[in-house]
């Protein structure tokens, strides 16, 4: 149970394009596939290199809020989980999107229980700015 406790802790630390231009739209996309990319496959210096320096990560669920060294200094653990994990995501379609921001919805298939989370990005100059991440059911069946 704690292990699973600190994995869903850890997802948290993972983790809307409308309207002002399919550009910006794109872009945005880009930057969450790379992030993505990285997160899956704990690549610190990627994941890094695409947080701002300022960069804020809220834990809603949990009340926890990380800044960038600490997020980083986080993926000890992640990587252990991340091993025997099936990862899925896609952009919340019904969230609205624009330039500075993008909700992506991602399927986390742990070992032994699945979590959807919703997780809301805010960017500034082509780098993550925030993330506010909140579980949205313990299921992936309508992902």
């Amino acid at each position: 149970m704690a292990r699973i406790k600190s994995a869903i802790a850890m997802v948290y630390l993972v983790a809307g394009i409308s309207g002002i231009g399919m550009a910006s739209a794109r872009a945005e996309n880009g930057i969450l596939e790379r992030w993505y990319t990285a997160l899956f496959d704990v690549d610190r210096e990627a994941l890094s290199e695409l947080l701002a320096e300022e960069a804020v990560i809220q834990l809603e669920d949990l009340g926890v809020t990380q800044t960038k060294a600490e997020y980083i200094a986080s993926l000890d653990e992640w990587e252990e989980i991340a091993a025997n994990t099936n990862f899925a995501w896609q952009i919340d379609a019904e969230a609205p999107q624009d330039a500075d921001q993008a909700t992506a919805l991602v399927c986390y298939q742990f070992p032994d229980n699945d979590l959807m989370m919703r997780e809301v990005f805010s960017f500034g100059n082509g780098k993550i700015t925030g993330s506010v991440q909140s579980a949205v059911g313990d299921t992936c069946e309508e992902f």
